[in-house]
């Protein structure tokens, strides 16, 4: 107690200090994105500054983007610096030392007086986050440009890592395998403007939608991994069958048969109880417009769409309609049917899903059903009706 006491004129002369410190928040988009000096860099380059150092840190950060090829001189840091890969594929080196390949996720300690430099791969875009602290107001000495030769240098390999290529394209086609490792896998999959989960229903509705069952296994598996239950993988199929056609569905049962029974699902688990959904905002005016279009040529077809599609399929409780509206959407590209795009981008904006989330779920889709068919399907997501 007698201790406690003697401190409380130390905390009453520490109050005002302590009541003139204020939580600051800078807001997302209120930073000003700059380009930093030639002199230092080589290639395109978008400075992010977040924050400075003030007293009592030393320590200052920001994002930097580096565009493919693009790359910092040669450099050092009088307290060193911490990178935080946020996006793409890049390559560090300091002096002396061997070339690394560095990706999303790795963290890069670079120690004090280490003269070294970082950018962005061959074939992909990089960001990460840059930590550094001032010593006597300096944070940086610049020296000479990487040259390309040593830009250009053997990336040595990760202990262990396998490039998502595989040895049959590096040894066939390395021009594919160098794709499929930098831009595919190494910036597509990465970008967050779609989380991995959506980009595994895309895919794996391209593939069924286009009877592609030989890369479906591998992307089935991914979708798992990606956070997709096995139940909406099931449910899935059933929505395709609708839109692709029966033969698709079935010829992908054998894939599925093969993944959950090499991960022990339990068939029991895929069934789904509960009740339907709500009907959609706009099924009623939907359902007219279905009749009024098919109704006198193909009546019992007005019918199906109304009674088996939207008021049945849509409306099942093992996949939101927010993912029926993505799956949907990637199966109709992935085919070619961009005349039916509209309305299911209409009924993807009800659901919740964003336009840029769509715009980025097509440019997804040209990877896996071909860059005319995602071309085709943007351009008529930007006509004006569409919009």
């Amino acid at each position: 107690m007698k201790r406690f006491a003697a401190l409380l004129p130390a905390l009453a002369l520490c109050a005002p200090a302590l009541l003139e410190a204020q939580i600051a928040i800078s807001r997302g988009g209120s930073r000003t994105v700059r380009t930093p000096p030639q002199d230092n860099f080589t290639g395109s380059v978008r400075v992010e500054p977040l924050f400075e150092a003030l007293d009592p840190s030393h320590a200052s950060g920001g994002y930097v983007t580096f565009q493919p090829r693009a790359r910092t001189a040669w450099h050092s840091h009088p307290r060193g610096q911490i990178l935080i890969v946020t996006a793409g594929i890049g390559r560090v080196q300091q002096w002396g030392g061997p070339l690394e390949e560095i990706g999303a996720g790795d963290v890069v300690r670079i120690p004090a007086g280490q003269k070294h430099w970082h950018g962005a791969s061959p074939q992909s875009a990089m960001t990460h986050l840059a930590v550094s602290e001032h010593r006597d107001g300096s944070v940086v000495e610049w020296m000479e440009k990487v040259s390309d030769e040593q830009y250009d240098a053997a990336v040595r390999p990760q202990p262990g890592a396998t490039r998502p290529s595989g040895p049959r394209q590096q040894a066939l086609a390395p021009g594919l395998a160098v794709l499929t490792d930098d831009v595919l896998y190494g910036d597509v999959w990465r970008r967050p403007d779609l989380s991995p989960r959506d980009r595994s229903l895309v895919t794996i509705s391209a593939l069924i939608a286009t009877g592609r069952t030989a890369q479906l296994a591998g992307h089935l598996g991914r979708g798992l991994d990606n956070g997709i239950q096995p139940r909406e993988a099931s449910a899935l199929l059933a929505h395709l069958a609708i839109y692709s056609g029966w033969p698709n569905a079935v010829s992908a049962l054998e894939v599925y048969e093969q993944v959950y029974t090499a991960r022990n699902i339990d068939p029991a688990a895929l069934r789904t109880d509960g009740p339907r959904l709500g009907a959609a905002a706009s099924d009623a005016a939907r359902a007219k417009a279905a009749r009024q279009r098919w109704g006198a040529a193909a009546p019992k077809f007005a019918e199906l769409t109304n009674a088996v599609v939207f008021d049945d399929l849509w409306r099942r409780p093992d996949l939101t309609p927010r993912d029926r509206s993505l799956v949907t959407l990637a199966a109709l590209a992935a085919m070619g049917d961009d005349d039916q795009l509209e309305l299911y981008v209409r009924r993807g904006l009800e659901s919740g899903l964003t336009r840029a989330q769509i715009a980025e779920a097509m440019t997804h889709l040209g990877f896996y059903a071909g860059w005319g068919k995602a071309a085709a399907a943007i351009t008529a997501l930007a006509r004006p009706r569409a919009r």
